[in-house]
């Protein structure tokens, strides 16, 4: 009796460690997500271009100018997406902060000898890229053709971080940039003649969004296994 008593507290209190680890299962809120896997692009989501197709699951960006989402209100966010350059090197353009087509801030990548980011604003249909929006890459991740990335853009206090990393792997800050022009609206993509980019997975949240464990590690099925073992 006593020996089974033991092995129930002890079971209990590593119950009660999993419950204050897990706990905190999800943080923040979900404000767009999509993984283009439907049959055609979400109008609920998206205001896409011309441009804009889908291409087995991902979407095809090639050309036609600024699309963007639907929800127009989002001041601080993570903007989360994974990308890969068709045509040519520097042609992945992210837009935030975007009041309409003709309103928004942009930035692009230029992955050629420079590796840079370059942010600018579009005011009224008129671009501006100031030179102070030219920034190296610090990540340490110089993107290629052909392959797949991931970018993370977070908007806060009046500043733009981005974050870069190949698909999978840890992502590094690459480069700080403010700007006060919009600082609210929606988010999208830009291509212009030319500049061709297959994107995948979008998923914007608030600042600091933590996303559920694993269904393998959450705490039920954690208990369960921990019960078949008394």
């Amino acid at each position: 009796m006593k020996s089974r008593k033991l092995r129930f507290s002890v079971f209990t209190l590593f119950s009660f460690i999993l419950i204050s680890v897990y706990a905190p299962l999800c943080v923040g809120k979900v404000l767009i997500e999509d993984d283009f896997d439907k049959g055609n692009i979400d109008k609920n989501i998206w205001i896409p271009t011309d441009g804009w197709s889908l291409d087995g699951g991902k979407l095809d960006v090639n050309g036609g100018g600024v699309g963007i989402s639907k929800v127009t209100d989002l001041t601080e966010f993570e903007f989360n997406v994974d990308f890969n350059m068709v045509n040519p090197l520097w042609s992945a353009n992210w837009v935030v902060h975007a009041e309409d087509q003709d309103n928004c801030t942009l930035v692009q990548i230029v992955a050629d000898a420079r590796n840079q980011f370059w942010w600018f604003t579009r005011v009224n249909g008129a671009y501006d890229v100031p030179d102070h929006g030219k920034l190296d890459n610090k990540s340490g991740v110089h993107p290629e053709l052909g392959k797949w990335y991931t970018i993370k853009i977070v908007v806060k206090d009046g500043s733009y971080d981005i974050f870069l990393g190949e698909r999978g792997d840890d992502l590094e800050l690459c480069c700080t940039w403010k700007d006060k022009t919009h600082s609210k609206g929606a988010v999208g993509f830009r291509a212009w003649t030319g500049e061709h980019t297959l994107y995948d997975n979008v998923l914007v949240t608030t600042v600091g969004h933590v996303s559920p464990v694993n269904p393998e590690d959450a705490l039920p099925v954690t208990w369960g296994k921990l019960k078949m073992q008394r």
